[in-house]
Parts: structure tokens; C-alpha cells; sequence
């Protein structure tokens, strides 16, 4: 056996020595760091100079803060209002929403707007609890009171008093919210514990205290939802299907006062499919690009069908003009329409049956409009979520 002498050296690590690579300096580290920063704090005003950002528009519906100017000696103000400027002008405001919007729902399944907009299955959006806090009268935690009921009534019953003088009849039409047409696509989260629904309880009152006719198109509705989608899946509003059976239902309602009018019928009208698009609700995420209504509707009457718009008046209180028409039967009752948002696609469906017909876009039933007018019919539209306001109609 041959004994070799003991090296410890063996032991020893040794160093290991990578040609052409060397460690960035900490000074240099420090100034990239510094750089970078500065590079960022600079982005905003390069974009609001250079516009890199023009590409992602604001998707709110109202007019941004306008550059302020110095009238001298009111600084506070002009600092004040240049902070408001600035706030809603800063350069990639718009990109970095957007991102966040995409990142909060995609990634985490949330909704980047929780008040305004609820994430429902199957490519559903529904409005929030911004909107006359929707979520909470669905789940039956903000009942109509006694009081507002009677107060509704109270209303409703002086305008039916005030238009009967003039041999007018007044009729209330309430438009069911997303939540009572399509529950079956709401978060789990979203149920309604309490069986009765505001409406429901307003209809009841009615029935009970007043002799105001209250148009309930639910069960139309409900039985064209298995036909059609009635409801966009982005939006707040019904689609032109729904808007269509939702006019038709109404007109059967008011023939049973004033017979001469015309039957109306679902064949009457021709109904051709065409892709969707994104509606408010995504529009508010910046993502209407992303998600869209699955299917959307044109819709055309028949050419015994067919109203004459004969003016279209710009309305400020609402965005969306009041229009007049002439139907093609002018012996037939004059109507005077007071309706919100849901009742501007309405235009196509309601005018063809009447002589003449007024629709006004309006939270308010204005009596000196009403006499003016001496219609027939005064119809009052009102999306469910709002029912409340009818106290101040």
C-alpha cells in the first residue's frame, strides 16, 4: 500500500472567476434608480405636452375640469381649481385606468368600480348600489316605508285630479330593473331575502288606496325573455327587443281605456340579429372594447307602421332629446310621454300607434307642459330602482 501525504489545501474552496462580467457599482445602480424616478415623474407632463396616451379616451360621461385661469386676487380659488384640473387631466390617467380596470378583473375576478358595478356570471354586469341603491332594495334591505307609499299615492292621485279636469287619464309605467328580469346571473352574494319587491309593494298600495293605473310589463317580459334576450349583458338599459315588448305591452294596457287603438302585435315588426356592443357598465371599466352584449337587435315595423318625427328638442336635465310625432293614423288618441333613459329607444315602437304623441325625457310630470299639450293619455315611465322619486314627480 503506497500512503500519499495529507494536503489540506484540498479543502479549501476555490474562486471562481467568470471572464468579461462585472458587477454593476452601487454608484451606478444609484443613478439608473434615479433616472428611472425621475423618468417617471417627468411621464405626465410629457404626455399632457406630447399626447403619448391619446389612444385611451375618457369613457366618463361628463365634461373633465377645464384649464383654469388666474384672475388675480383670487389665487385660493384658482390654486383650488387647477388642483380639480389636474386631478382629472394628468397625463396617463386614462392608460392607467384602463390597466388597473383590466387587472382588477381579469386577474382577480373583481369589479374595479364595486359601486357602480357588480360582476354577474355568464359575461353579466348590473348596476350598483350607486344607482338608488339598487343592490340593497334587491336584497330587501331598503323597503318602500308606509310613509313613502302614502306620499307616492299622495302625488299620483293630485296629477290624475289636476288631468281629469281636461279629460285627460293618467297611467304610470314601471320598467323592471336587470335584477327582476335576469336574478339567475347575480353574484351569490346577491340574493333577496324578502319575497315582496318594491314594486310589488307600490302595485299592492295602489290597487288598494288609489285608482292611478300602474303598468306592470313584468309578465310580458317574462315570457319574451324565453324567446330573446330582453336585457344587454354590459348595460343598464333593456335592449330594443325589450324596449319593443315592453312599448307593446303598454299599448294593450291603455287599449282597454281607448279600444280604437290599433292591436299591437310582435309580428308586426321585422327583428334581425347584429353583433353587440359594450354598454355603460363596461364603458364606466373602460373594457366596453372587451366585453360586449352577446347579440343586439335592429328593428323595423311594417309600412302601415310607421310614425313621422316632426321635432327633435335638445334636453339638458337628461342628454337625450324630447322628440314629437305624427302617426300614420292622426284620428287617433294624443299622448303625452314623460319617461327617463329607458324610454328613448321606446321612440321607435310607441308613436305609430297614436295621432299625435309627445316624448319628454324628464324625472317630472310638468302640469303646465300637460295642459298645454291636452293630450288623451299621459303615460309616466320610471325605471323600478327609482321608484322613490314618484313622491317628487
Amino acid at each position: 500500500m503506497t500512503a500519499y501525504p495529507k494536503n489540506d489545501r484540498l479543502d479549501a474552496p476555490r474562486p471562481v472567476f467568470t471572464a468579461g462580467v462585472r458587477r454593476p457599482s452601487l454608484r451606478f445602480r444609484a443613478m439608473l434608480a434615479g433616472c428611472c424616478f425621475a423618468v417617471l415623474l417627468l411621464m405626465p407632463a410629457l404626455d399632457q405636452w406630447l399626447h403619448l396616451s391619446v389612444r385611451f379616451q375618457s369613457t366618463e360621461k361628463r365634461a373633465l375640469a377645464a384649464r383654469p385661469e388666474l384672475h388675480f386676487p383670487h389665487v385660493k380659488t384658482f390654486v383650488r381649481d387647477y388642483e380639480q384640473y389636474f386631478n382629472e387631466n394628468f397625463g396617463w390617467r386614462n392608460a392607467l385606468f384602463y390597466a388597473y380596470s383590466r387587472w382588477k378583473l381579469n386577474i382577480l375576478g373583481q369589479s374595479p368600480l364595486p359601486e357602480k358595478v357588480v360582476i354577474g356570471k355568464n359575461g353579466w354586469f348590473y348596476p350598483g348600489n350607486y344607482f338608488a341603491g339598487i343592490v340593497d332594495q334587491h336584497r330587501g334591505i331598503s323597503p318602500l316605508q308606509p310613509q313613502e307609499l302614502r306620499a307616492i299615492n299622495n302625488r299620483l292621485t293630485y296629477y290624475q285630479k289636476q288631468l281629469a279636469r281636461q279629460g285627460t287619464k293618467l297611467y304610470v309605467m314601471v320598467v323592471p330593473d336587470s335584477y327582476t328580469m335576469y336574478p339567475e346571473y347575480l353574484p351569490d352574494d346577491i340574493r333577496r331575502a324578502d319575497s315582496l319587491s318594491n314594486l310589488d309593494r307600490l302595485s299592492t298600495y295602489l290597487k288598494k288606496k288609489s285608482a292611478v293605473p300602474l303598468i306592470d310589463i313584468r309578465p310580458a317580459l317574462g315570457v319574451a325573455k324565453k324567446e330573446r334576450p330582453i336585457y344587454c349583458q354590459t348595460d343598464t338599459h333593456w335592449n330594443d327587443f325589450g324596449s319593443l315588448i315592453g312599448s307593446l305591452a303598454m299599448v294593450d294596457r291603455l287599449r282597454l281605456d281607448f279600444p280604437q287603438l290599433t292591436d299591437p302585435c310582435p309580428t308586426d315588426y321585422r327583428i334581425s340579429p347584429k353583433p353587440g356592443v359594450g354598454g355603460d357598465l363596461t364603458t364606466m371599466m373602460a373594457l366596453h372594447s372587451a366585453y360586449r352584449d352577446s347579440i343586439s337587435y335592429a328593428i323595423t315595423p311594417t309600412a302601415g307602421l310607421v310614425a313621422r318625427q316632426t321635432m327633435n328638442i335638445p334636453n339638458p336635465e337628461m342628454n337625450l332629446p324630447s322628440s314629437r310625432f305624427v302617426g300614420p293614423s292622426p284620428a287617433m288618441p294624443r299622448l303625452l310621454f314623460i319617461g327617463d333613459s329607458f324610454s328613448y329607444s321606446m321612440n321607435q315602437f310607441v308613436p305609430q300607434y297614436f295621432g299625435e304623441s309627445f316624448l319628454v325625457r324628464s324625472n317630472r310630470l310638468n302640469m303646465a307642459l300637460a295642459r298645454a299639450e291636452h293630450a288623451d293619455i299621459v303615460v309616466v315611465e320610471i325605471v323600478e330602482r327609482n321608484l322613490r322619486k314618484l313622491a317628487d314627480l
